[in-house]
C-alpha cells in the first residue's frame, strides 16, 4: 500500500479545529498577555511553521460573551529563524501582509488574503469620514427617536453600496 505524503494546510480551503489541534505544536511563545498571544507553531506532519496570533475579545453587543480569534500565517524558513532570535516584527495587523488562516463563527479556519483589504482602504477611509460627519451632525442637531436613528443607520448602510 502506498503512503500518501502529508497535505499542507495551504492546499486546503478550510482546515478543521481538530486537524490543527492534532498537527500543530508550539515551538516558541513570542508574547503572552492577558488578551493576546503570539506563538510560533510547527505542523508535525509537514514541518511547516506558522505564526499564531490569538486574541480574546469581549462582545459587548452579545452581553459580554467572550470570543477568541485565531490567525495562523505561514512562515518561511528565514522568518522562523528571525523570530526565534527575537525579531520584533510579528504584530498583528502590521506584519500580517500575506494570506493566512483565520477562524470564524462556523468552526474551522479559512484562508484570508489581506491584500484585498488594502485595495479598499482608501474607499473605506472616505466612508468612515462620511459616517463621522453624519453622526456629528445628528448629535449636534439633537435628533433622536427610533425612526430617525433607523433612517440614519439605513443612510450609512447605503454608503457601502457604492464603495
Amino acid at each position: 500500500m502506498t503512503a500518501f505524503p502529508p497535505v499542507s494546510f495551504a492546499n486546503l480551503r478550510v482546515v478543521s479545529d481538530d486537524m490543527l489541534a492534532e498537527r500543530l505544536e508550539t515551538v516558541k511563545t513570542l508574547a503572552d498577555e492577558e488578551n493576546e498571544a503570539y506563538l510560533v507553531e510547527k505542523d508535525k506532519e509537514t514541518g511547516e511553521h506558522y505564526l499564531h496570533y490569538a486574541v480574546r475579545h469581549l462582545n459587548v453587543a452579545a452581553g459580554g460573551a467572550e470570543e477568541i480569534y485565531h490567525h495562523l500565517m505561514p512562515l518561511e524558513h528565514d522568518d522562523v529563524i528571525a523570530l526565534a532570535l527575537g525579531a520584533p516584527e510579528f504584530a498583528y495587523p502590521e506584519f500580517w501582509n500575506r494570506p493566512y488562516l483565520r477562524n470564524g463563527p462556523s468552526g474551522g479556519y479559512a484562508w484570508y488574503d489581506p491584500s484585498g483589504a488594502a485595495d479598499n482602504a482608501e474607499a473605506y477611509d472616505g466612508i468612515a469620514a462620511e459616517i463621522r460627519a453624519r453622526l456629528e451632525a445628528f448629535h449636534r442637531e439633537g435628533r433622536g427617536g427610533e425612526d430617525e436613528i433607523k433612517r440614519l443607520m439605513d443612510e450609512m448602510g447605503r454608503l457601502f453600496d457604492g464603495k
